[in-house]
């Protein structure tokens, strides 16, 4: 019998190694992931982008958007381009004084005078129109990736209130294990928690630097710089046009739209020139009047589409502020229901299981919450957008 028992309490006694190493790996594992968290915050003297280096560039975004527009490229090439088509018109319009209005005899010389002066003129029209909403893009994209730096600084202070969650329950696990009102179990599981959430702080961080980055390179600024908006990321509703203002102005302002239009034009007077020399059966008139037909139909269809993408994004930022409304109340019952548990676990009624779920419910509703705010940021600068959009 004693050579049994002595056999069984050696099986268990592997067991329980095999156990506590198996759960000392994990810990050395998630506690390696999370080293990078807490060296950045040592360096910065702080958890995250609240305690940011006192060198850090403060930016408004009204600031963002003059720093843009002064070094983007893609603008100062949409200036030079306006230029050449002022050269263009110039030119069109030297060629066709150089044809006297008594010397108009021929379809050609109908066609060198008035349509090219024509097509030119609407060119320049267009360029010119296309470095304004040039600007106006500018400005959306700069506002897009400054938007990006303001979630990203959100999504660390969500990580940050983690880890000081994580550090509480820690604290208290190890306070009751002492007493004896706790396992060693839980205390490895709370250690695990913070070490996963130290981890996700540094990717949190790093993404901030990366979105950084991407509004350097907007601005046209070092990508190292280190800036800070000075705005902060929050839900401001607006209130939305009817569909029937917003294709108004569409309408009036799109780039396309102006371009269909311009070619109804010009294919208007070309058939017009065509007729006043031929008769309308000929090969000519009928294929100009072809093309005329055709520049109508274009028209219409890019009336169509714009009407459409006007009620599509009218539909997204009302969605996405409905997803504000239930993530903002998800956030609050998140709240309450961890405040409850953690409460209970105090007291001795709850377990730490039920602390561990509330923990990453209350995170989850956090990121989310702050995800939506920013969809619907974007969403709104869509209103912008919709109108300007080109080709």
């Amino acid at each position: 019998m004693s050579r049994k028992w002595g056999l069984k309490l050696g099986l268990l006694c592997v067991v329980a190694l095999l156990l506590f190493g198996a759960v000392n790996s994990s810990l050395a594992e998630t506690t390696g992931l999370a080293q990078e968290a807490t060296n950045a915050q040592q360096e910065t003297g702080g958890s995250g982008t609240g305690s940011a280096k006192a060198s850090a560039k403060t930016l408004t975004l009204e600031e963002a958007y003059e720093l843009a527009l002064e070094n983007n490229i893609d603008l100062k090439k949409a200036a030079l381009d306006y230029d050449s088509a002022i050269i263009d018109a110039d030119q069109a319009y030297f060629n066709a004084d150089e044809i006297k209005e008594d010397s108009v005899n021929t379809l050609q010389d109908a066609q060198t005078k008035y349509v090219s002066t024509k097509q030119k003129a609407l060119a320049e029209d267009i360029a010119k129109q296309a470095y304004e909403i040039a600007r106006e893009q500018t400005k959306i994209l700069v506002e897009g990736y400054y938007y990006d730096v303001l979630k990203a600084d959100n999504m660390v202070k969500v990580r940050e209130a983690s880890v000081r969650r994580a550090q509480e329950q820690l604290a208290l696990v190890q306070k009751k294990f002492r007493a004896g009102s706790a396992i060693k179990t839980d205390v490895n599981r709370a250690e695990i928690n913070l070490a996963s959430a130290q981890a996700d702080l540094a990717n949190a961080q790093r993404d901030y630097k990366n979105a950084q980055v991407a509004l350097n390179k907007a601005l046209g600024l070092d990508v190292n710089t280190d800036i800070k908006p000075a705005q902060v990321l929050k839900y401001e509703k607006v209130t939305l046009p009817s569909v029937e203002e917003l294709t108004k102005q569409a309408l009036e302002t799109r780039l396309d739209m102006q371009k269909a239009r311009n070619t109804q034009t010009i294919a208007q007077l070309n058939y017009d020139l065509v007729v006043g020399y031929q008769a309308p059966n000929t090969f000519m008139a009928r294929k100009n009047k072809i093309e005329l037909e055709k520049a109508k139909l274009d028209v219409l269809q890019q009336e169509q589409s714009i009407r459409a993408d006007v009620i599509s994004t009218l539909f997204q930022v009302q969605k996405a502020d409905e997803v504000v409304t239930i993530t903002a109340r998800n956030l609050e019952q998140a709240k309450e229901n961890y405040s409850l548990v953690q409460r209970r676990y105090e007291i001795g009624v709850g377990t730490y299981d039920d602390v561990l779920g509330a923990t990453v419910d209350l995170a989850d509703a956090e990121a989310k919450y702050v995800e939506a705010v920013y969809n619907y940021s974007l969403a709104k600068n869509q209103l912008k957008t919709v109108t300007l959009v080109s080709e």
